[in-house]
């Protein structure tokens, strides 16, 4: 599965240990979804070294004002 941002959004960071590490910006692409649902973050690529972590309500959020587009 893959998400296309049109306009900038919000995500999360995570440290390697799983800890939170803060926002981070997921400027307007298209990114792969990596695995199913954990914890209620769902893991974005943002490139082949990092991934984002988008909680599923701020997800839905997004799709609803046409911010994201899941495909």
């Amino acid at each position: 599965m893959r998400i296309t941002v049109i306009n900038g959004v919000l995500a999360r960071q995570h440290f390697k240990d799983g800890s939170d590490a803060g926002f981070a910006p997921l400027v307007a692409g298209t990114y792969e979804v990596v695995g199913p649902v954990k914890d209620g973050f769902l893991e974005i690529r943002k490139d082949n070294e990092s991934s984002l972590f988008l909680p599923i309500e701020k997800l839905e959020a997004y799709v609803t004002a046409g911010e994201v587009v899941i495909s």
